[in-house]
């Protein structure tokens, strides 16, 4: 079953020597207060056409693993301004049998409603960038109910060019109003001296490691 949302995000590149407890420090400042997620570790595998269809169409596809779960995701960027991001998410869970064949095969499970909305015209996706992250969350709410996930991504791109280092500030608007959501982030950016990322992950990562494919074993 393919599950369809919209994901309102604001990105920022994290300065090194900056921690999440010096950024939400900010955010209990503006009147917020902050409940911890337990730090997780996920793998991204991104995938692409060779003509790479999708990083032309600011379009991705990719498979989470974390820990024994394995989700899919194509993202499609509908609006964006500066560090703000608006996208159509379709999210889909693997079954048992589509993990192993991943596994084992390499062979990703993507619905059909998915393939026939891109219209690929005969050509196959393949494995063109992997993401390794360590996920730090606190779940930001305000008395009216306005709640942010903020992460801190410490991530390690892996591509034909080697691999690199990335941290990045994440905020994902949960519930509340988009001025609300705009106000806080604004903050953020000033008083910690931001800077927008304005690429997504797997822009970024091809930008950093690379356009033609990850090496394999």
């Amino acid at each position: 079953m393919v599950e369809k949302k919209t994901e309102i995000e604001a990105k920022f590149v994290c300065p090194d020597g900056l921690g999440l407890d010096a950024i939400l420090a900010v955010v209990y400042s503006l009147g917020f207060a902050g409940a911890g997620e337990p730090p997780c570790f996920q793998t991204d595998v991104y995938l692409d056409t060779p003509n790479y269809t999708l990083l032309n169409s600011d379009a991705a596809i990719r498979i989470r693993q974390r820990g024994e779960n394995y989700v899919g995701t194509y993202k499609v960027s509908e609006k964006q301004k500066d560090a703000t991001f608006e996208r159509t998410e379709f999210e889909w869970t693997l079954s048992r049998d589509e993990i192993k064949l991943w596994n084992e095969e390499k062979k990703p499970a993507i619905p059909p409603t998915i393939t026939d909305a891109l219209n690929f015209q005969g050509q196959t996706l393949r494995k063109v960038l992997a993401a390794e992250t360590h996920r730090s969350a606190t779940i930001i709410r305000g008395n009216d109910g306005f709640t942010v996930e903020l992460s801190l991504d410490e991530v390690t791109f892996r591509g034909h060019k080697g691999q690199k280092h990335y941290r990045e500030i994440e905020l994902e608007l949960l519930q509340g109003r988009f001025e609300q959501f705009t106000a806080v982030i604004q903050s953020l950016q000033n008083r910690l001296k931001l800077q927008s990322a304005v690429d997504s992950k797997y822009k970024q990562g091809m930008i950093l490691v690379g356009k033609y494919g990850v090496k394999t074993p």
